[in-house]
């Protein structure tokens, strides 16, 4: 049997940053909206790499390190992930938006 962690491994905990073009994406948003973004993004960070445990955040992979989540049907966010534990925002908008963004900025 295999004795439990003693604590001396390294964080599993992952450091969230804003990209450069985040906040014009945010202001798009209202006070509202960017509540639930965080409250999403806390669910993201608590679970980010165990997939069958963010199953409900319709987190997507979709381009070498970028991803999205949903926190509405209207309202997608899309961040890179930097290995080993970085999460950096990169924009907020609906799909059409993020298929903007991405074969802008991919």
């Amino acid at each position: 049997m295999k004795e439990p962690p003693d604590g001396t491994g390294p964080s599993k905990a992952f450091a969230v940053e804003l990209g450069p073009s985040w906040k014009r994406w945010a202001k798009r948003r209202s006070d509202s909206e960017l509540e639930a973004i965080n409250q999403r993004l806390v669910q993201l960070v608590a679970t980010f790499g165990k997939p069958h445990a963010h199953a409900g955040l319709g987190l997507r992979h979709l381009h070498d390190n970028a991803f999205e989540f949903r926190v509405s049907r209207g309202i997608r966010v899309v961040f890179l992930f930097f290995k080993p534990n970085k999460l950096q925002l990169m924009m907020t908008g609906n799909h059409d938006e993020v298929r903007a963004w991405l074969k802008e900025n991919m």
